[in-house]
């Protein structure tokens, strides 16, 4: 008996295939996997023929079958002889419609016949739906994503070469590329460093009070402002005797929403925030889980969640919290600049099961998107505000307002599912007060704030960045990042950020003053993206020679210019052509000008009358005074902070300066050097970091001696257990172990004795009982003379 002629479905994933093939459970429908592209630009050679005429440039590209893709071809090729019709259900994207459009092409099949069917979650709801609304291949949508391969392609093929010859000395030169995004996007981590490196903090003072009452609570002064601490200490000393009387009791029902289902973004920030997750560990994830159909499709720009995923949405929390719990909420299409083609939020396909996956990964993120579509739909989380305003009672002393606040949960809604983050930790609440009320206060703090540099970039942070600027889209972000880790143009680090030293003062009821300088310790940030030196050195060649490609505004406005081909409002050859005529000018120029970049002549020393010149080599940029051979010739390496470009003249002789002599401490000179990590003085053989905020190019002997005085003061605090001042006995911890120190000499601690738990009483005793050991102790016996 003759089997019936099946239709033919061609996905591009084996996992996708095989849920597909599960939902459906029809004989009428045989399923098969491309795996993704099977044609694409060769990838050794540029595969483009580019025609120059009147009118412009035109592009064709040369598309090859990719290796490996042979087998699968010819597969696809004898299921289609088979089959009654052909359904393309590729992803519902640019480049799912291009890898529709290729089998097309490779097949032989009509692309303008109705051969392609979309969905945004696999299931069987929705793949029925799109077999019964098939439409043609969506060319608009196919040649704004063949604009953006020949776009990239060109920037790729042009530019990598050229750098190649700029950067011969390095070991992986043939590693070296450039991108259309990729490099604007290592562009913004660079200059985020050197903002860091280049930062000078500024110290504010500011003052709190900690008042009596049941429980404590602090106050923070906000008028007036203060300028210096010994203004601020002038004016708060004549608090001594006086109180603070309540002025000022709001109470106030504060609401907190929760957030917007998830799109790309986010749920890439979310996953790196709460779970650890890089952005490829992310997408890899949540690709699984679509695949598998238990989420929606997770490249999507859209807040949008269908009428029926709100009705399952709302049963699900119905089931598990209460109809009470259900707060309906249609959220604004967020305002993306360049929006992706897929129309709805990632959500779970299946809003009441709220364990899913099979590898952990697949679990925790899966378990992120199920709390998060949840929690969207749920009621706001309610707080109860109070802000206390303080002033001084006294009308003999300038008036002083503090200010305390605190906030209590009354109702948690949402919060219950999706927990806390970090921006909805809740503040403590306040004692019950009442306006007029007299506080007497037990401690006022006076200290220096510093102003903080801007912070380095994460994976989340650059992704919510890029988004901004409206640079690439989120689909592409994770193998930007992964290709700059490839190339060694960033690095992920957890770094160690030095804070600077401050001064504090307490104030006392009694008149006791307490003065202290605080040396806090260096604060590490983990998961830090850091440029490499050869990263910097390859943003700033091509600062210099592609201004454009190099432009934030440029690259936006290419991606909206994509967004115009896929409306069909633009044509996507005079894109390219406009494009290629400022590129190849620019491309003209760098060719001629890469020798100068690599070597130039910045000037001449007024003294010696020798030339400075700029050069790059095998362990980065330099700066020379006279030439080679010369028996005075000396070099000296470019800080990574410093561009190229900002080097002058004056510049260049001040680091051919180093080392250089700031002045003499304890007898012994101090020395300031460059090294490979940094400005840092040297004294007494010892080498010391430059403190945050201070400049090598204004270091004075004041700030260099802080310097000294802070490392020592850091490494005793470091060792320090306890201290007993009145005594003149401290704990330390020493090689061997802790031991005490007195003014006479040292004395060890037996085993079995907590350091943590002495007394100066304790102390004393144990110092005494050592010595009183030590007088008893017998003098040896004279050694015997020897026979003669």
């Amino acid at each position: 008996m003759k089997q019936p002629q099946k239709a033919l479905l061609i996905v591009e994933s084996p996992t996708k295939a095989q849920t597909i093939r599960r939902l459906l459970n029809d004989e009428k429908y045989e399923v098969i996997a491309s795996n993704g592209h099977i044609r694409d630009l060769p990838e050794k050679e540029k595969g483009l023929s580019i025609q120059k005429s009147e009118e412009g440039y035109t592009f064709t590209p040369k598309y090859v079958l990719l290796p490996g893709k042979e087998k699968i071809v010819q597969q696809i090729q004898g299921e289609l002889k088979k089959a009654k019709e052909v359904w393309l259900a590729t992803d519902e994207d640019r480049e799912g419609e291009a890898i529709a459009w290729h089998l097309c092409q490779t097949l032989n099949i009509d692309p303008h016949q109705s051969v392609r069917i979309t969905f945004h979650e696999i299931t069987r709801k929705a793949l029925l739906h799109a077999l019964k609304h098939p439409r043609p291949i969506n060319q608009d949508l196919v040649n704004a994503q063949q604009a953006r391969r020949i776009l990239d392609r060109i920037v790729g093929y042009e530019i990598s070469p050229l750098l190649w010859r700029v950067f011969s000395h390095e070991r992986k030169q043939s590693a070296l590329s450039a991108g259309r995004v990729q490099s604007v996007a290592l562009r913004l981590i660079v200059e985020r460093e050197r903002a860091i490196a280049n930062f000078h903090p500024t110290a504010k003072p500011a003052a709190e009070v900690l008042l009596q009452t049941h429980p404590p609570f602090k106050a923070t002064l906000i008028q007036p402002e203060l300028v210096s601490l010994s203004q601020a200490l002038s004016l708060l000393e004549k608090l001594r005797g006086k109180s603070l009387r309540v002025a000022k009791l709001e109470k106030k029902l504060r609401r907190r929403g929760p957030l917007p289902p998830f799109i790309t973004s986010t749920l890439q920030q979310e996953a790196l925030r709460r779970l650890g997750f890089s952005l490829q560990r992310t997408m890899r994830a949540a690709q699984n889980l679509y695949e598998k159909g238990l989420i929606t499709y997770m490249r999507t720009d859209s807040t949008h969640l269908a009428p029926e995923a709100l009705e399952a949405i709302h049963a699900a929390i119905r089931g598990r919290y209460g109809e009470e719990a259900i707060q309906s909420r249609k959220w604004e299409e967020k305002k993306v600049r360049h929006a992706q083609e897929a129309h709805e939020a990632i959500r779970p396909t299946d809003p009441s099961v709220e364990e899913a996956g099979e590898s952990p990964d697949e679990q925790r993120l899966y378990k992120l998107i199920w709390q998060r579509t949840l929690a969207c739909q749920m009621q706001d989380a309610l707080y109860e505000e109070t802000q206390v305003i303080l002033t001084s009672s006294s009308a003999d002393i300038e008036p002083l307002q503090f200010e305390a606040k605190g906030r209590i949960l009354t109702r948690p809604g949402f919060l219950q599912l999706y927990g806390h983050t970090e921006d909805q930790e809740e503040e403590a609440d306040l004692p019950l007060l009442h306006i007029g009320q007299e506080l007497s206060w037990k401690e006022v703090r006076i200290w220096e704030k510093f102003s903080s540099p801007p912070p380095r970039y994460t994976e989340g942070s650059l992704v919510r960045e890029l988004e901004e600027r409206g640079i690439g889209r989120p689909s592409t972000y994770a193998p930007i990042l992964e290709t700059l880790f490839k190339r060694d143009y960033i690095k992920r680090e957890q770094v160690r950020m030095d804070r600077p030293s401050y001064q504090e003062i307490i104030l006392y009821p009694s008149g006791k003053t307490e003065k202290n300088r605080h040396f806090p310790p260096p604060e590490l940030q983990k998961n830090k993206l850091v440029p490499t030196a050869l990263g910097m050195r390859v943003v700033d060649f091509l600062i210099a020679h592609f201004s454009d490609i190099m432009d934030y505004e440029f690259t936006a406005r290419v991606e909206a210019e994509l967004d115009q081909i896929a409306g069909s409002e633009l044509d996507w050859q005079t894109m390219l052509s406009k494009f290629y005529t400022h590129f190849t000018a620019e491309l003209t120029q760098a060719q001629k000008a890469k020798d100068g970049f690599q070597h130039r002549l910045i000037g001449y020393d007024p003294v010696s009358g020798k030339p400075v010149s700029f050069h790059t080599g095998r362990n980065g940029v330099f700066l020379a005074l006279g030439e080679k051979g010369d028996p005075l010739y000396r070099t000296v390496s470019v800080p990574t902070s410093l561009a190229p470009e900002a080097i002058t003249l004056e510049k260049a002789l001040y680091l051919l300066s180093f080392p250089r002599t700031i002045g003499t401490y304890e007898e012994s000179p101090i020395t300031l050097h460059y090294g490979p990590y940094g400005y840092y003085i040297k004294h007494k053989e010892k080498n010391y970091a430059l403190l945050t905020g201070m400049s090598p190019f204004s270091l004075s002997l004041e700030e260099a001696i802080q310097i000294i005085q802070a490392k020592k003061e850091s490494s005793r605090q470091s060792q320090l257990i306890r201290s007993f001042p009145e005594a003149q006995i401290e704990i330390l911890q020493g090689r061997f172990g802790p031991y005490i120190r007195y003014p006479g000499g040292i004395c060890s601690l037996t085993k079995g004795i907590n350091p943590l738990t002495l007394t100066a009483e304790e102390c004393q005793k144990i110092i005494t009982s050592q010595q009183a050991r030590k007088r008893k102790k017998p003098t040896p016996s004279k050694s015997l003379k020897r026979k003669r």
